[in-house]
């Protein structure tokens, strides 16, 4: 009888290793915000040529306080004839986050002002953008094909 409640005991004991061990199921790891970025740009239909902007330029397009970000990528417009954009952000913290939401909301509405008569067929990406939000990762994709963008934004994120 004490021979299989040790045994008992000892199985318990090594699922309870294994499973301590295990650690991310998947084996992957959260990509980075131009890996993210590049991956959209590159697998994804645009109209325009999207040029990637430096971190100095980024306070232009989105008002972002550098300490919120501890990450980005944004591709704009080459030509600036469209509304067409990537722009993914890792924020630095939970508050973050929300300023980051915030600036998105300002930069929709730049754009709204900027489309509404220029290009008024560019308000369609401006009104139904891509925006997803996992954990501290936020990103943004104007595009025409907003179902097949969401559900590649869906698939690096996960």
């Amino acid at each position: 009888m004490k021979t299989k409640i040790l045994a008992f005991v000892s199985i318990c004991v090594l699922l309870l290793g294994l499973t301590a061990c295990g650690g991310n199921s998947d084996g992957q790891t959260q990509k980075s915000a131009a890996e993210i970025a590049d991956e959209i740009h590159n697998t994804q239909t645009f109209q325009d040529t999207l040029n990637a902007i430096d971190t100095d330029m980024l306070k232009d397009y989105y008002r972002i306080d550098e300490a919120d970000l501890s990450d980005s990528k944004v591709y704009v417009s080459g030509s600036f004839s469209t509304a067409e954009e990537i722009a993914v952000f890792k924020a630095s913290s939970e508050q973050a986050v929300e300023n980051i939401k915030k600036a998105i909301d300002t930069r929709l509405e730049d754009l709204k002002l900027a489309f509404e008569s220029y290009a008024p067929d560019e308000m369609t990406k401006i009104n139904n953008p891509v925006l997803v939000t996992k954990g501290t990762m936020v990103v943004l994709v104007l595009a025409d094909d907003t179902s097949a963008v969401s559900d590649k934004v869906d698939a690096l994120l996960k």
